[in-house]
């Protein structure tokens, strides 16, 4: 195998970005709609430090992590936790649907006679996101639990929340395709949406693991799997490593990131609070 081309690796990095920040910001967009939320700031610095919660297995950390900023803003913590769950969702669905398109686009000629199915399950996908049919099962699920996770949102407020998550996918299921062509340059562009719905399905598997912090071990064998089928299996092993790394690096700055933020925010509100509590200033006795 040969090097890894670093500059195409970087560039392909920078989509990973995009992803994490549009991420925080549709996040941001769901609690508006849900009217829990705070500033765009402040729950962009909640969500990016939610991404620690990711390495812990349970998923439970991610929303306390949260909560804890929509606390101090006495956000109606239930709306948060709903909006939380709709989130899960949204993310799940996005990347079934970019998964179940790039079925069109498989390398076998084994789905070639069922495209047809392939296009049902479209159908079926944009009918099952309906709030009516997603809440029969929520309501069941929040009987188990005593909690109230009904979703409330209309079709229309679902529908574009779920394009966007999708729009997202793509965004970076397209930084995975570059990532790929890092390591092995003879990938096809015709390749890519394939490519994107790997790493679409891998992601859904990983978030459904929970047992597995990240996902990690779950994510890879799809991933060498379904990379193996147009590719040599030793380069699908490869990228299914580094990609790991390429996804994680930029989380941990991103964190990084916001620690460093929040810090400058809380030494700066700490000043002006200084500044407002000090006493005035005498005049000088000296001066005539």
């Amino acid at each position: 195998i040969e090097g890894v081309n670093w500059g195409i690796f970087i560039f392909s990095m920078l989509f990973y970005f995009v992803y994490k920040i549009t991420l925080a910001s549709l996040w941001h967009y769901i609690t508006k709609l849900n009217d829990c939320s705070i500033g765009y700031e402040k729950a962009v610095t909640s969500y990016l430090y939610s991404i620690l919660g990711k390495y812990i297995p349970g998923k439970v950390f991610m929303l306390a992590a949260r909560l804890t900023y929509y606390k101090e803003e006495n956000a109606p913590l239930s709306k948060v936790t709903v909006c939380f769950f709709i989130e899960n969702v949204c993310t799940l669905l996005g990347a079934a649907m970019l998964f179940i398109v790039s079925l069109l686009f498989f390398p076998n000629e084994m789905l070639e006679n069922y495209k047809w199915i392939t296009i049902a399950l479209i159908a079926a996908f944009f009918i099952c996101i309906h709030p009516k049919i997603i809440n029969l099962f929520l309501k069941l699920i929040g009987r188990i639990f005593k909690k109230n996770l009904m979703i409330p949102m209309k079709y229309s407020q679902m529908l574009k929340v779920v394009l966007l998550f999708i729009a997202n996918w793509l965004i970076v299921g397209i930084g995975f395709f570059i990532l790929t062509q890092s390591i092995y340059p003879d990938i096809q562009m015709s390749e890519m949406l394939y490519c994107a719905g790997i790493w679409g399905v891998s992601a859904i598997m990983g978030i459904l693991a929970i047992f597995a912090p990240s996902g990690i071990g779950v994510r890879e064998g799809i991933m060498i799997w379904g990379l193996s089928q147009i590719m040599p299996l030793e380069y699908a092993m490869v990228i299914s490593v580094v990609s790991r790394l390429w996804q994680t690096i930029p989380e941990l700055v991103l964190v990084a990131l916001a620690f460093i933020w929040s810090r400058i925010r809380k030494m700066s509100k700490i000043r002006l609070k200084k500044a407002e509590g000090a006493p005035e200033e005498l005049p000088d006795k000296t001066e005539k």
